[in-house]
């Protein structure tokens, strides 16, 4: 804190909020930076609905998420993978009988519906009994 003399002889009391500043937007680019960084999975442009359900399990490391991005393209989590594979993939993971057999599927709002419905097929005929279609709320 510096003091100053006026002229009048009172001592005024000024506060230097430069390093204040200067913390904050540091701050703010260590936040800028590490949340994109914290997303999981492919990166995928959600359609957006009005009033979707919350599912805190898609958010769990468990949890089975397949990502189709805008080109069509499927991913297993960040990795990229085919139709088939998919399908040999999903029946290893339910091999053992489970009950409750749940997947979610991120898919671009750009991409036509007919491949989004191919996956879905592809899923169901995999023993997948629940299919969670994620979208983001409309504000």
């Amino acid at each position: 804190m510096a003091r100053r003399r006026s002229i009048s002889g009172s001592v005024s009391a000024d506060i230097n909020v430069t390093p204040m500043a200067d913390i904050m937007l540091v701050l703010l680019i260590i936040f800028m930076i590490t949340t994109p960084l914290l997303q999981s999975g492919i990166t995928v442009n959600l359609p957006k609905a009005k009033n979707p359900l919350e599912a805190p399990e898609a958010e769990k490391n468990t949890a089975i998420v397949v990502a189709l991005n805008r080109e069509g393209r499927l991913y297993w989590k960040k990795t990229p993978i085919t139709d088939n594979e998919l399908y040999e993939t999903l029946v290893k993971q339910f091999s053992g009988g489970e009950i409750g057999r749940e997947m979610f599927l991120k898919a671009d709002q750009a991409l036509s519906y007919g491949r989004v419905v191919e996956v879905v097929n592809n899923c169901r005929r995999a023993g997948v009994e629940r299919i969670g279609l994620m979208a983001e709320k409309e504000e």
